[in-house]
């Protein structure tokens, strides 16, 4: 009989490993949404700058422009940490059925230890049952 201990163990640390990294990349994203929703809240407060003066109103085209690039930019990023999550996660969705293999695997394991301990006690006690009845 094989100990599958050491093996639940490993598969419970892969799965951990693979929950902080997807508790990373959420962070990310995260961090991206609240740059492309602070970005969004500037345009209003520049264009209202951009109206108070000649110069500002000069400057506001290279603003929108750079604005613009800007979110692509996000999005861009938005897009490939989408794609890296999707990816992590069926990568954690394995290691969960694996772990849950294992568990299964030890969980078994034990039982039949513990069938083959009860069974042993039984006719240990069956034996003395025996003798006495003989006597």
């Amino acid at each position: 009989m094989r100990n599958f201990a050491s093996l639940v163990k490993l598969a419970r640390f892969k799965v951990e490993e693979l929950q902080k990294q997807m508790g990373a990349l959420d962070e990310a994203r995260a961090h991206l949404e609240s740059r492309a929703a602070d970005l969004e809240r500037s345009v209003p407060e520049e264009q209202v700058a951009a109206d108070e003066s000649r110069e500002g109103f000069m400057a506001y085209g290279s603003y929108a422009q750079a604005v613009i690039e800007r979110k692509n930019n996000l999005r861009a990023s938005m897009v490939e940490l989408d794609a890296q999550t999707a990816a992590l996660r069926v990568q954690l969705e394995e290691a969960f059925l694996e772990l849950k293999k294992f568990e299964l695997m030890e969980e078994r394991r034990l039982a039949r230890i513990a069938e083959a301990r009860a069974k042993a006690e039984q006719d240990e006690l069956d034996e003395i049952a025996g003798k006495r009845a003989a006597r």
